[in-house]
C-alpha cells in the first residue's frame, strides 16, 4: 500500500472472510486525522496468481457488502459501517456500549434486509438526561424519517431501559442510519438495538 491518507504508518493486517480476503489498515484521512490521530479502514482484494499481496490503494468506499443484516435479531450498538461523533466504551451489562453521543451524531449500518418491513424498533438505552431521541432514518442522516424513539432519564449513563417506538417505510434492504437528537450536552448511551413486526405490544427477543 502506497503511503496515502495523511498518515506515515499504515499497520496493516490480512483476514480471510466468507471466501474473499480483505486488508485493514489505518489512515488519518478523518477531518482532524494525522499521523497520530488514526482510523481503521479495510479494503477487499484478490492474491495475484502467484500467491503474493497485489498493491492496494485507499479508497473512501471501502468493500462491498459482504453479507446482508437481519435486524429483527439483536444488534451490538457499537455494529457500525460508519459513524459520526460516537464513541465506544465498556458496558455493565457486558461487552460495549455506544457513548459520548451528542445532538447530530449517527451511526451508519450497511445492507440491512428488512425484507416486507418493519413496524416496532426496540434500543436499550442509558442516560441522566431526558427527552432526547433516537432518530430511525435511511438513505442518509437527514433522510426519511422511518420513526424517534423517545429516551428517558434512567438515573445513570450504565443504568439501562428498553425503548420501543413504531416505524414505517423500512422494506427490502437498505442502509440504515441511527440519529442521535437532543441538548447540547451528552443525550444518551444505547448497547442494542432491534426491529419487530408486531407493533408496540411485542415483547423484543432480547432481554431486558
Amino acid at each position: 500500500m502506497p503511503t496515502q491518507g495523511s498518515s506515515f504508518t499504515n499497520h496493516p493486517g490480512i483476514i480471510d472472510f466468507k471466501g474473499s480476503s480483505y486488508f485493514f489498515y489505518h489512515n488519518g484521512a478523518l477531518p482532524g486525522g494525522g499521523g497520530f490521530t488514526r482510523s481503521v479502514a479495510v479494503e477487499k482484494f484478490s492474491y495475484n496468481a502467484d500467491g503474493t499481496i497485489p498493491t492496494i490503494n485507499m479508497t473512501t468506499a471501502g468493500p462491498p457488502p459482504a453479507d446482508t443484516l437481519n435486524p429483527y435479531v439483536r444488534q451490538e450498538a457499537e455494529t457500525i459501517a460508519w459513524g459520526s461523533g460516537i464513541e465506544t466504551e465498556p458496558s455493565s451489562e457486558g461487552g460495549m456500549n455506544v457513548g459520548f453521543i451528542n445532538n447530530g451524531d449517527y451511526i451508519k449500518v450497511k445492507n440491512v434486509a428488512f425484507g416486507s418491513g418493519a413496524n416496532l424498533f426496540t434500543a436499550r438505552v442509558a442516560s441522566t438526561v431526558a427527552g432526547s431521541s433516537v432518530e430511525v432514518r435511511s438513505g442518509s442522516p437527514t433522510g426519511p424519517l422511518a420513526g424517534r424513539c423517545t429516551v428517558p432519564n434512567t438515573g445513570g449513563w450504565q443504568s439501562w431501559t428498553n425503548v420501543s417506538c413504531p416505524v414505517s417505510g423500512l422494506t427490502g434492504t437498505r442502509d440504515l442510519y441511527l440519529r442521535f437528537s437532543g441538548g447540547g450536552n451528552y443525550l444518551l448511551n444505547m448497547n442494542w438495538w432491534q426491529f419487530g413486526t408486531g407493533g408496540l405490544n411485542r415483547t423484543p427477543v432480547a432481554a431486558s
